[in-house]
């Protein structure tokens, strides 16, 4: 059997010529990676908030089904429920309330917790403060620049300005801040303790983009002579906060989903080694016709568990 022939050295042009290709496909690789990053920080700008856009349309239907009573033509004395009385609390992500801030256009419904998925949907009520319409501390958490960034201009609010909030009883509470925009660390619990009035307690992330502070404010409620007296608990809390901080999402990874993301990424990358072949079978126009759509349903995938894995801020 004769020998296989021994394959012909290569010219200097094919040298240069698979150089260039090589260049080209890390070129590729790299450009493509920019994109997905590019397009990640777009989603997270304005993918989340169409995301949060819809969950506040469903809660606003919730709440208005679920109010017990209309709001009186003529207001009369706010009516409390004691601070002393153990409210029965709301399934976790359920709306409690609607917040309105007009001086920096907040009209928003608020969800029971301050969990990632319940401020997903919008603000979020502390569990442990006294709920919207009881006497108290009412303490709402809410995102700064992500998820709609319910509260990016938090840090504009000035004494005087008034804050509405409407319970699931159809009453209408009016606040006045007292206390401009103030920076406290994530693990100072102690503006969500009773103080002895009536208030409502804003917090979110800050600065913009991070979450190594809180930023604070806070409103009294504006009441009339016929409003129910508050009833001190005993005790300065409803239940111990000492151990939780003022949530303005974790600071920590979240890798039970990064599992998740590397299939992603690898499904992602077989089809870009396949992008070539596909050309063979669906031709150079069918080939775009099908693989886009699963591009995009991969890259919907990818954002949703990179947003999930990254450490949340507000």
């Amino acid at each position: 059997m004769a020998p296989a022939p021994e394959a012909a050295p290569l010219s200097k042009e094919d040298i240069r010529h698979r150089r260039r290709e090589r260049l080209a496909n890390a070129f590729g690789w790299v450009r493509n990676v920019g994109v997905i990053i590019i397009l990640f920080a777009a989603w997270q700008v304005w993918g989340t908030s169409i995301a949060q856009h819809q969950a506040q349309q469903s809660l606003k239907a919730q709440f208005k089904a679920h109010v017990k009573a209309p709001a009186p033509a003529t207001p009369g004395p706010v009516q409390l429920v004691s601070a002393s009385v153990q409210e029965p609390v709301p399934p976790e992500g359920s709306v409690v309330a609607h917040l309105q801030i007009p001086a920096i256009g907040v009209d928003q419904y608020v969800v029971e917790g301050v969990a990632e998925g319940d401020l997903a949907k919008g603000p979020g009520h502390y569990a442990g403060t006294s709920m919207p319409g009881q006497a108290g501390n009412v303490a709402i958490a809410g995102h700064r620049t992500t998820y709609g960034a319910p509260f990016y201009s938090l840090s504009k609010l000035s004494p005087g300005d008034p804050i509405t909030l409407t319970t699931d009883s159809g009453e209408t509470l009016d606040y006045v801040v007292t206390q401009g925009p103030t920076v406290v660390a994530p693990t100072d619990v102690g503006v969500l303790d009773y103080f002895g009035d009536n208030r409502l307690t804003l917090t979110t992330c800050n600065p913009p983009f991070s979450s190594t502070s809180r930023l604070v404010v806070v409103a009294l409620l504006r009441e009339s002579a016929g409003t129910t007296a508050v009833v001190a608990p005993t005790g300065s809390k409803p239940e111990p906060l000492e151990h939780r901080t003022i949530e303005a999402g974790s600071v920590q990874w979240n890798f039970g989903y990064l599992l998740p993301v590397l299939f992603v990424l690898a499904f992602m990358m077989l089809l870009g080694f396949a992008n070539r072949r596909a050309a063979g079978y669906f031709g150079r126009t069918g080939r775009w016709l099908v693989l886009v759509p699963v591009w995009g349903a991969a890259l919907y995938l990818l954002f949703g568990f990179l947003t999930n894995l990254l450490p949340t801020t507000l």
